[in-house]
């Protein structure tokens, strides 16, 4: 029942992570917000095959952690990691969906306050919303790019494996964890550079076109720490995805993929 509640709690807590994202930007002035992960990082496109279907229907949820499938223990090669690179990027609806939400988001509440406000051509009208989406999916595509190419050089597997533990705080800490330690596409511990690459790309696109003021290299700076930490949001959610209950998956996956 503890697991339970906490599982459902996990799921709640995530639903707010784009806004919140927006709230960090007062801490870090005027600096632009990141959209979530949706990306970011491995594993959404088999998390339905990993839910139980009992409690997708009937939202019950169950404490113990999804297993590895035996598609996950095996080695990962170049046409494998390719056609994951392009499932998790374009062949999928929140391509679309969530660099509009992260565009309604920036529009509701714009970055910088002042003179240091963003300007009236990224805040209002039809043309700013395109401009925002435009930078939402350059953001969240140059980050999967980067993680893949840096994935293919390094040979990094770009799919989050869950943990065998049936303990929420071991599962959450391997979680937030595997942003920082992955596996190599022959299944071993290594450093998850593809990680840090793809959030440096998320983070430095933005200097070539975003308006003067937000396209330095202290706000990509930024926006790179942001897009690493939202990454890490997105392998929490692979972990417990698979318990939550279907609908609640989904709309999450529809704004923050």
């Amino acid at each position: 029942m503890k697991n339970t509640i906490a599982i459902s709690l996990l799921a709640l807590l995530m639903l707010p992570v784009t806004s919140w994202g927006q709230g960090a930007q007062k801490a870090l002035p005027d600096a632009p917000s990141c959209q979530i992960p949706s990306e970011a990082s491995g594993g959404i496109s088999g998390i339905d095959h990993r839910a139980e279907d009992r409690a997708s229907s009937s939202g019950t949820l169950d404490p113990a952690p999804a297993q590895p499938t035996q598609a996950k223990k095996a080695t990962s090669g170049l046409s494998e990691n390719f056609g994951y690179y392009i499932g998790e990027t374009y062949l999928n609806l929140s391509a679309l969906t969530a660099p509009a939400f992260r565009a309604s988001l920036r529009m509701a509440k714009p970055p910088g306050k002042g003179a240091t406000q963003y300007p009236l051509e990224w805040r209002q009208g039809a043309e700013a919303f395109g401009r925002n989406y435009g930078d939402a999916f350059a953001e969240r595509t140059s980050f999967q790019t980067a993680k893949f190419v840096t994935g293919i050089i390094t040979r990094e597997d770009p799919r989050y494996i869950p943990s065998s533990s049936h303990n929420v705080l071991a599962r959450s800490f391997y979680a937030l964890s595997f942003s920082f330690v992955d596996r190599s596409d022959s299944g071993h511990r290594m450093p998850a550079l593809s990680n840090f690459a793809g959030a440096a790309a998320a983070g430095f696109v933005g200097n070539s076109y975003l308006p003067a003021g937000f396209n330095d290299v202290t706000h990509a700076g930024q926006r790179a720490t942001l897009r690493f930490g939202l990454a890490a949001g997105g392998n929490l959610f692979r972990e417990f995805a698979p318990q939550m209950p279907r609908p609640l998956r989904n709309f999450i996956m529809l704004i923050a993929r």
